[in-house]
This record gives structure tokens, C-alpha cells and sequence, in this order.
């Protein structure tokens, strides 16, 4: 999986800034006079509202050859790479990371804003030295925002994508951004950053250093493989992480029941089992473990040949344990042929129920 990066650091004074403002205008005024854009996406709705933003940037991706007398590079000549240089000094990508980074900025400030009131307090002050009077002065309060929040999260705005995003974003808190760091754009979705945000900074910490260079694949594959990891020592991980590759963070992700499940599996099996173990139910997974292993890697490769694709959803079933692959189990349990005798019926008697077991998979809802 390509991991996303950020663009190079914006260094942007302020003739640069007014070339960027201007040509923005300028694109516009492109799009509304062709219908495309409508009236009331104006320069300050743009930076100001996400909603608005994303979808000029959407219209602009799908209509840039209108903007091609605007967008044009140093040459003068339009622009299509979004990593090169335009007239203003900056590139498109940039362009829209200074975008998405000034509207993302304005939505935290509002969102992290304290709500402004007055409080009426009685002040005594003191007059020529020995008289004093009472009065009742009022103060505003509130109406500040959160500074350091705020800037953590903008720190890594860049791309379109973070926008629909913001209000998931907002949910995070500060000691969460600062184990993030510029990992913060591998929660790609509203679901990652829901998965991340119900761990403390501690367990991110302690689960950050267990997985060392693992931690942007991680995030980017299932956050919530966070609660799993947390439960196992490094030499664990580092099997499971090798045997599973990248579905290891799916495994990782399951609850707590399951792994104590697995914690009874020798590590041979476990690489018998695969990436199975990533769906398979837990009482399904007792079942198979009255085999040895040797029959547990013939049943394996049995379903797989006869169920195909939806082996994932049969062995997720917990009724599969009592209505079928019982009767599997102890079809092999007393076999004592040689392992490939045993495969061959192994396939014939999976091939052979597999319309029943589809009508029972059917059945399941």
C-alpha cells in the first residue's frame, strides 16, 4: 500500500501569496461564467467553508483545460504536472495545500472556539488611602480557542480528501496528534480516525514503539489493530506481522476472546492457518484445533478448493462449528492415511457438500 505524502513546505511572501489569491479569482470567474461553478462560491466562501472548497477542486480537476490561460507555468505554457512550478512561484499541489490548510484552520478555530459571555463581578477599590467603594464591573469571557489544537491538526492539511474529514479530525485530541505526528495522513477515513481516537496517548505510545517502522501501515490498515497489539509482547508480533504480512493488522484488530483463543496455537499452525485467522470465528477455530496439524492443513486447503471466495463468510459463522464443520472434523479425526490420501478425500467430501453448505450460507442473513 503507498503510504501518502505531504507536499515540500510552503515558503510563500507576500507578492507570491497575492499571485496565488489572484489567479484563484481569476479561475472563479472561469467556472461561474461557464456554468460550472455557482454564484455563491465566492474567494471568502471558498477558504472559509469545506464544503465549497472540495467541490471547486473537484470542478477544477474535471475542467482544467478552461483554466488553462490562468494556470500556466514560468514558460507561460499550461501546466498539467501538479508538482511543477506555475508563474506565481508555486505548484498546484501546494496551491491546494495553502487551500485546504487556510479553510481547515478557520473550521478548528470555530469548532475549538469557547463560547463568549459576560460575568458581572463586585470589585472594591480603594480611595485616597482610606475610603473605599464597592461596584459591580462585568467582564467578558470566552471566545478564545484552542491554539495548540488547532495548530497540530492544520500542521498536516494538504489534500481534498482531509476535508469531508474535518469534523471526524476535530474528535482527536492533542496528546493523540502529538504521537501522531506526520502520520496524521494515514487516517484516510472517518472510520480510521474513530478506530484511533478511543486510545489513550499511553497505549499509542507503548504500541508505537512495539511496531517501529510499522506504525504509518498501521494506521492506514486498521487503527484498531491497536487494542490487539497492545495484548502481545514483540517477538509475537513480529511472527504474526511476518506470517500475515499486511493482513496481520486485520488479525491484530480482533477482540480480545479471539486472541486468547489463539494464544493456544503453536506457531507452525499458526502459519497453517494463514491469513484465515484474520475472519475465522472462534468457535470455529476450536473445532479445527482437534485436528494436528497435518489435518488441519488438509481441511484448510479442502475449503478453500470447494468454497472459494466465501470461505471468509462461512468460517465467520458461528453456526458453521455445530451445523457442518463438526461433521469434517471428526471425519478426519480417526483417518490414518498418508497426508496427500488425505487431501484427495478431504477436496471430494468438501466439493461434495458445497451446494448445502451455499443453502446454508444462504440462510444466514
Amino acid at each position: 500500500m503507498a503510504l501518502p505524502h505531504l507536499p515540500p513546505p510552503i515558503e510563500i511572501n507576500n507578492e507570491t501569496k497575492k499571485g496565488v489569491i489572484d489567479g484563484l479569482k481569476k479561475v472563479i470567474a472561469v467556472f461561474q461564467t461557464n456554468g460550472l461553478l455557482d454564484q455563491a462560491a465566492t474567494y471568502q466562501a471558498i477558504i472559509h467553508e469545506p464544503e465549497v472548497l472540495y467541490s471547486f477542486i473537484q470542478t477544477y480537476r474535471a475542467n482544467a483545460k478552461l483554466a488553462e490561460s490562468v494556470v500556466v507555468g514560468k514558460n507561460g505554457k499550461p501546466v498539467a504536472d501538479e508538482n511543477a512550478p506555475l508563474i506565481c512561484g508555486v505548484s498546484l499541489a501546494q496551491v491546494q495545500q495553502l487551500l485546504v490548510k487556510t479553510c481547515a484552520r478557520f473550521y478548528f478555530e470555530q469548532d475549538t472556539r469557547e463560547e463568549e459571555g459576560t460575568v458581572t463581578q463586585t470589585v472594591t477599590k480603594t480611595r485616597f488611602l482610606f475610603f473605599k467603594t464597592t461596584e459591580q464591573v462585568e467582564r467578558k469571557v470566552g471566545g478564545g480557542f484552542d491554539e495548540r489544537k488547532v495548530r497540530e491538526l492544520s500542521r498536516y492539511m494538504a489534500f481534498d480528501w482531509q476535508l469531508p474529514l474535518l469534523p471526524a479530525y476535530s474528535e482527536l485530541s492533542s496528546p493523540q496528534l502529538m504521537e501522531l505526528a506526520e502520520h496524521f495522513i494515514c487516517l484516510q477515513t472517518a472510520e480510521a480516525i474513530q478506530e484511533f481516537a478511543q486510545y489513550d496517548q499511553a497505549t499509542i505510545k507503548k504500541v508505537k514503539t512495539l511496531v517501529g517502522g510499522d506504525f504509518p501501515m498501521l494506521l492506514s490498515t486498521r487503527p484498531a489493530a491497536i487494542g490487539g497489539i497492545i495484548g502481545w509482547n514483540k517477538d509475537m508480533y513480529d511472527f504474526y506481522r511476518k506470517t500475515l504480512g499486511d493482513k496481520a493488522f486485520d488479525f491484530f484488530a480482533r477482540d480480545k476472546a479471539f486472541h486468547m483463543v489463539c494464544a493456544a496455537l503453536d506457531k507452525p499452525l499458526v502459519s497453517i492457518y494463514g491469513d484465515v485467522l484474520c475472519y475465522i470465528h472462534a468457535v470455529n477455530l476450536e473445532e479445527m484445533q482437534r485436528l494436528n496439524i497435518d489435518k488441519a492443513d488438509v481441511l484448510l486447503a479442502a475449503m478453500k478448493f470447494a468454497f472459494g471466495e466465501r470461505l471468509p463468510r462461512i468460517l465467520s459463522q458461528a453456526n458453521f462449528a455445530k451445523d457442518i464443520l463438526r461433521k469434517l472434523v471428526e471425519s478426519l479425526l480417526h483417518l490414518s492415511q498418508e497426508k496427500n490420501q488425505m487431501a484427495v478425500s478431504a477436496q471430494l467430501t468438501c466439493k461434495a457438500i458445497a451446494p448445502q453448505v451455499m443453502d446454508w450460507l444462504a440462510k444466514q442473513g
